[in-house]
């Protein structure tokens, strides 16, 4: 019976550290990357089984491969948990001035949405933002209340363009999925990739029987 069993996931060889405020998909593609492996083929090993295309990493088996306990990537991860509860202390420092531009805007969503990508180091961060270092850790922390999230940013030409080609390659959009997330820094969900195909698709028939009218 215990030879149907999986085998328990073992850390890979290169450990890569976690940067406070980035994504869970960032931080796969530069863990991936430090292995040579494609981002995609680590997502899938992340997904509970069976495995399947699309589905949102599992914490624990990312901890087991990452070498890192759920704990940690939970409070360094932007988005590896549910959010948590500030505290009173965290609420208290959304009003410190370092925090506000000279129109007196709150930054904090600003220097989040900045840090989940972002492969500067803290103290370069802290520095292009004028903020002091412990300043930032705190507002990097997961819990640290965002006034104002940004909303989500709209797909860049340059990806839509790449869907586009890869359309007419004749690529599936599991294949062209694949591609943007092993080559491009951001993720496109896979849902939105066979959306963009099927209207492609269809404004492609449109066309034919355009053509033949």
């Amino acid at each position: 019976m215990t030879e149907h069993l999986p085998l328990p996931l073992a850390a890979l060889p290169v450990n890569v550290r976690p940067r406070l405020g980035e994504t869970t998909d960032h931080y796969i593609q530069r863990l991936a990357r430090a292995n040579h492996l494609r981002p995609s083929e680590l997502l899938q090993h992340l997904t509970p089984p069976p495995h399947k295309t699309g589905r949102r990493p599992q914490l624990s088996r990312l901890a087991a491969l990452s070498g890192r306990s759920a704990d940690v990537l939970v409070n360094t991860l932007a988005d590896a948990g549910p959010a948590a509860e500030p505290t009173p202390s965290d609420l208290r420092l959304q009003h410190h001035p370092a925090l506000h531009d000279n129109n007196g805007h709150n930054i904090t969503s600003l220097i989040k949405h900045n840090a989940r990508r972002n492969n500067n180091g803290l103290r370069q961060i802290a520095d292009t933002w004028k903020i002091p270092l412990w300043l930032l850790r705190r507002v990097l922390n997961p819990r640290f209340p965002d006034p104002k999230p940004p909303l989500r940013a709209s797909m860049s030409e340059d990806t839509y363009r790449t869907i586009w080609e890869h359309y007419l390659q004749g690529a599936t959009p599991t294949q062209t999925w694949h591609g943007l997330l092993d080559d491009h820094v951001d993720r496109i969900p896979l849902t939105t990739v066979t959306k963009l195909f099927l209207r492609f698709s269809e404004e492609s028939n449109t066309a034919v029987l355009n053509e033949r009218e």
